[in-house]
């Protein structure tokens, strides 16, 4: 029976993956599709005009603030929750870095991809994303990733992924009424019992400055700002 369910809800992540994607790649909302409205609504995955469309954030971020300091804020929206923060870093490590929100809730990323959470329903407890930055930064490739899941029962599962990584090209996104030029990359993922769709949005800097990223099959997907 636990098989059966673990199925069921590997099953559902990649369906709401699968909406998520489909307008993101449409740039603009489908006002006669459905899930193109709720997922553009929710996520804002496009450039200015889908982000324009995302939940206001509950606190705002100024381009003064940004300007100020540079590399301090992370914004973040947990679908499953629809909600915004701000998180802070806390620690890094090398090429690691751990951030914090207002609920103690931790995000830990590789050059901008997430490894680890602490405190969602479902925690990434660690992944190995090395081949995909190395495939993000040769404008893209194929990919292994390593995933360790917490289980209902307390133990660590283990993913291995398949992933290929793609350019979409150029896309100009907009955040804080400011228009930024960008790659945008996909990434799709699949394993016997997973999949999922990961899409990045690079600077000329090679720096990822937005992404919608899947944490787990309970805890959904994160869009993340790195200012």
């Amino acid at each position: 029976m636990g098989a059966v369910l673990a199925m069921i809800r590997y099953a559902r992540f990649a369906i709401l993956g699968l909406a998520l994607i489909g307008p993101a790649a449409c740039g603009t909302l489908g006002q006669s599709n459905p899930v193109s409205q709720l997922g553009g609504a929710l996520l804002g995955l496009g450039g200015g005009g889908d982000a324009a469309a995302a939940p206001a954030p509950a606190t705002s971020i100024t381009r003064e603030q940004v300007a100020a300091e540079p590399g301090k804020y992370v914004r973040v929206f947990t679908r499953n929750q629809e909600r915004w923060d701000t998180n802070v870093q806390s620690g890094s490590n090398g090429n690691r870095s751990t951030w914090v929100d207002s609920a103690s809730v931790s995000i830990t990323f590789e050059n901008g991809i997430v490894v680890a959470t602490r405190g969602l329903v479902r925690d990434l407890m660690a992944a190995d994303v090395s081949e995909t930055s190395a495939a993000i930064r040769s404008g893209g490739g194929e990919a292994q990733r390593r995933h360790e899941f917490l289980t209902n029962m307390d133990r660590i599962s283990t993913e291995l992924l398949q992933c290929r990584i793609a350019s979409q090209g150029a896309e100009t996104i907009e955040r804080l009424q400011t228009k930024q030029n960008t790659t945008r990359f996909e990434e799709k993922c699949a394993s016997e019992t997973l999949e999922f769709t990961n899409i990045y949005w690079v600077n000329s800097a090679g720096r990822i400055i937005r992404s919608l990223q899947a944490i787990s099959p309970q805890a959904g997907y994160l869009q993340i700002d790195m200012f």
